[in-house]
């Protein structure tokens, strides 16, 4: 129910300031020219960044929630990045700034070691460049990717592939670097192939993983927050929405009002026919614990438990007007088939990166899987620094474990109830790197994220929401939750293109159009599987 409204006009209420949100704001202001004081911020938390947020520093230790991003730079972020002045320099954008870095400013080496193995025979390299599978599997794969997507729904990766496939370099090389594990749904894998199959060999030159000099919050966050202020946007922080009530009850929905909860005090804040409302659905940080060297996650801290409050609530409200709002419990209450956990490194006056360059025979800038681990580890080795204001003697490296209800290899005992030192030592032993030096030398903070991987849950047609639900008037729903058809979610072009997706069809009159979502064309299956 699409109509062109003047943005002289608009109101613009956007719940939520994760990537996203902040794409949503900018494209309203530079595509749909709506003034910066017309859009609303809204978030429940003390600062913009959503799942992409930093914490700590070089003495407590640092956290970051999101490490690696491979091909974070696609065509709808880069649009966004584009349009955004660089924070060190306003006369460049921050694409800019990145493109800058790529060309002239990032090391060169290519960094190939993808997974390393410790055997009886000592270490040795995984060469990623020769994945072999065997005629069989690549046959299947090449009937899997073009096959319909609609049966494949409701379905497990593995109840498409044998047992074997689970055993392959394929597999490992593909599920760590999109936090898949068998239980997740074949759909989305069927996407990942469809959409990066082509670039099978850019998995291992992991160089290319690291896009920005520091970590993506300074990067991409914070230009984004200082554009978006300078413009006026009104960000209210403190601020959670807690229902959107709308008129009539019936369908077209118009929201009408929103809720919020701000410092204890109930506020409402009415939305004319004219306004949009653009909400973030769910959270992949609901009820994340945080862990620290000492204590595992569990004992550290109380979970940030926002299913029943903020986006996972706000959610649940909706989809129980109606279904074509989606349906949360599909990925909000699996936590079993979801968890896993992260952790932060900070080595302080360490030789681990002399260690780990005679190991890999590679620089900094890698993803390294441990073959063999029972919690499916891998680290993002980067180049340093991470942070803008971490000392030269600080090295910052991030990582996280797919099954961390397993029972470690030298630690004998479910990550998840792990101290960082203790899965310090789990790793470094896969390394074979656990001396006393580079242990001592260390502060490891966990993060055991319940839901960090429940969107690629397996789903029916109508779990995940269309960006704009069918018979609504003014309102969009954007995020790693909603439905957009071909693209790959768990990733910053998903939520961006999404924001784009929103303030597109409820502005109208728009000229510029989407870009489309990368697909293989049938040759680059067939030439990658011989």
């Amino acid at each position: 129910m699409a109509q062109n409204r003047d943005p002289r006009n608009v109101q613009a209420w956007i719940i939520g300031s994760g990537i996203a949100s902040l794409a949503a704001a900018v494209n309203l202001i530079k595509k749909a020219k709506v003034p910066g004081h017309q859009v609303h911020i809204l978030d429940a938390h003390d600062g913009s960044g959503g799942a992409i947020q930093v914490a700590g520093d070089a003495e407590k230790g640092y956290i970051l929630h999101t490490g690696a991003q491979p091909y974070f730079l696609e065509p709808c972020v880069e649009d966004l990045l584009a349009v955004v002045p660089s924070v060190n320099d306003p006369n460049k954008t921050v694409l800019e700034t990145i493109k800058k870095r790529e060309t002239h400013d990032r090391p060169v080496e290519k960094a190939t070691t993808r997974a390393i193995r410790l055997s009886q025979g000592g270490m040795s390299k995984v060469d990623m460049h020769r994945t072999q599978i065997g005629p069989k599997l690549r046959m299947d794969l090449i009937a899997f990717i073009f096959d319909n997507e609609r049966p494949l729904e409701s379905k497990k990766i593995r109840d498409v592939f044998p047992d074997s496939f689970f055993q392959s370099e394929f597999w490992a090389l593909w599920s760590t670097m999109f936090l898949l594990n068998p239980w997740h749904c074949a759909a989305e894998f069927r996407r990942l192939l469809v959409k990066y199959l082509s670039d099978l060999h850019t998995h291992v030159e992991t160089h290319k993983l690291e896009r920005t000099r520091f970590s993506l919050y300074e990067s991409l966050i914070v230009p984004i927050t200082k554009y978006l202020k300078d413009q006026g946007v009104d960000f209210r922080f403190h601020a959670m929405v807690t229902d959107l009530r709308s008129y009539p009850d019936s369908d077209p929905t118009t929201i009408s009002e929103i809720v919020t909860l701000d410092n204890g005090k109930e506020e409402l804040i009415t939305v004319d026919p004219v306004d949009i409302v653009i909400v973030t659905l769910g959270s992949m940080s609901t009820g994340m614990q945080v862990g620290s060297n000492q204590q595992p996650p569990s004992q550290s801290s109380p979970p940030v438990e926002e299913s029943q409050r903020g986006p996972g609530a706000l959610w649940e409200k909706l989809a129980r007007q109606s279904s074509k709002f989606g349906n949360p419990s599909n990925f909000f209450t699996r936590t079993d088939e979801s968890k896993i956990e992260t952790f932060t490194i900070t080595l302080r006056n360490s030789k681990f990166m002399d260690h780990y360059i005679r190991l890999t025979k590679d620089q900094p800038g890698t993803l390294l899987n441990a073959v063999g681990s029972p919690w499916c580890l891998s680290v993002n080795v980067p180049n340093q620094p991470v942070f803008a204001e971490q000392p030269q003697n600080v090295d910052v490296i991030w990582g996280y474990g797919l099954r961390p209800e397993a029972k470690g290899k030298y630690v004998m005992k479910p990550m998840e109830q792990c101290s960082g030192a203790e899965i310090l030592f789990e790793l470094f032993s896969h390394l074979g790197l656990a001396t006393d030096e580079l242990l001592s030398s260390a502060i490891t903070v966990p993060c055991l994220m319940p839901r960090g991987t429940s969107m690629l849950l397996t789903r029916s047609h109508h779990d995940r929401p269309n960006v704009i639900p069918h018979m609504t008037t003014n309102i969009a729903l954007i995020g790693q939750y909603v439905e957009i058809p071909d693209d790959t979610t768990l990733s910053v072009e998903y939520s961006v293109r999404g924001a784009r997706m929103a303030v597109t069809s409820l502005m109208g009159g728009l000229q510029e159009s989407i870009p489309k979502v990368r697909k293989n064309v049938l040759w680059d299956a067939f030439e990658l599987m011989v």
